[in-house]
């Protein structure tokens, strides 16, 4: 019997977010036995779109993203790879070329983007820059509204997303990690890590700022990340925080912080930070927008203002045993979760129905407690959706 094989096709480019997403495909596909790469269609040789494309934009079967390249290529080099199941990565990696070949094919959506758009919209510093994102956000809109008649196989990586779009939830996965590090003394008592250029973790930390009444608070901050603004390096100035570009790894945040903070205000999908948070053994205080996109019953502590945000991380970071515990916790569910092996069953509901032919791996429990929800997909009108939603 030949291996399953799989092929991503995304944009190819570098960004944390795109690679963090076809990393959980490629961690999925290995743990079933199957074989998985990817493509990136951002290369000289997919680009160009065609005269049919505006057409289809105006119909929702396209974003306007995806009119850069040219679908029926990147379908002949799939033809080429003969895979058994096509994932394409975001709306900007759909094209309707992609979806009758001999393969499964499955739209993974990743988050709304249509929502991502708009908040970065609201957020942006030119009138110019705020009509393009709003533009893009409308296109989106109508993508999203329609992708459900256009494939079968419609994923998100968020909990709230997969809800209000009748989608499948497949949440970004995560590599088996030791257990929380119980390490006393550390440089700093809290840490917000992520790209610092981006406009919502930028909001993020005006909006923890504002949680201390004087410029310089006694919560010693430990802001680390990519390419901070100008903005943001200011803004660490006068309070007082620890700023580091690009940090070396996860683990070596642990080393650092006794707690993480998710202060997000503008979210949209799954938040990477709060998984990987957990994963390494950090306690968290989040706010209800920065677990929007994770299922209920995440561990955490949740706070909606500014003042009350920062007085739960005192109070976390002074009371050692609730720390402990949250971390523990925290560390048990992202494993429990959020690792590849739960969701074998959910991987082959999307590329078979024929509940005879499924491998025995199919037939694994995905969650080992009944209190937690089904993976297969979610039903808008049976929910509530997630935290803070």
């Amino acid at each position: 019997m030949s291996v399953l094989r799989a092929v991503v096709v995304r944009p190819g480019r570098a960004a944390f977010g795109e690679v963090r997403r076809t990393q959980t495909w490629v961690r999925l596909f290995r743990a079933a036995g199957a074989e998985a790469t990817d493509i990136g269609f951002l290369d000289m040789k997919s680009i160009g779109g065609r005269l049919a494309d505006v057409r289809r934009l105006r119909r929702g079967e396209l974003v306007a993203e995806a009119m850069v390249w040219n679908g029926s290529r990147i379908r002949r080099q799939l033809e080429e790879l003969q895979p058994d199941v096509v994932i394409m990565q975001t709306a900007r990696s759909f094209r309707l070329e992609l979806l009758d070949g001999p393969w499964v094919p499955i739209l993974d959506l990743v988050d709304r983007l249509s929502l991502s758009y708009r908040q970065r919209a609201n957020l942006a510093t030119s009138p110019v820059k705020g009509r393009l994102l709003s533009g893009l956000a409308t296109g989106h809109e109508r993508f999203e509204s329609r992708a459900r008649e256009l494939t079968d196989n419609v994923v998100t990586a968020g909990w709230g997303d997969a809800a209000a779009l009748g989608a499948t939830w497949i949440p970004n996965l995560l590599d088996p990690a030791q257990r929380p590090d119980r390490t006393r003394t550390k440089p700093y008592d809290a840490v917000f890590f992520g790209s610092l250029g981006y406009a919502p973790n930028m909001e993020a930390l005006r909006w923890l700022a504002e949680g201390e009444p004087t410029a310089r608070g006694d919560l010693r901050v430990l802001v680390a990340g990519h390419a901070p603004t100008d903005e943001v390096r200011e803004l660490c100035r006068r309070r007082g925080w620890g700023l580091v570009e690009d940090y070396p790894s996860n683990e070596w945040l642990v080393e650092q912080a006794t707690i993480s903070l998710a202060p997000l205000q503008s979210t949209a999908g799954i938040q990477n930070k709060v998984l990987e948070a957990a994963v390494i053994g950090l306690p968290q205080v989040a706010t209800p927008p920065a677990l929007a996109g994770l299922a209920e019953g995440f561990p955490a502590l949740v706070a909606e203002t500014p003042a009350e945000f920062v007085a739960q991380a005192r109070r976390l970071i002074d009371d050692v045993g609730s720390r402990d515990q949250l971390a523990d916790d925290a560390w048990s569910y992202a494993h429990r979760h959020y690792t590849a092996d739960g969701w074998l069953p959910a991987l082959w509901d999307l590329i078979s129905a024929d509940d005879d032919r499924a491998p025995a791996w199919s037939r694994m429990p995905s969650w080992p407690d009944e209190s937690a929800p089904a993976v297969g997909g979610v039903d808008p009108a049976s929910t509530s959706g997630p935290q803070g939603r």
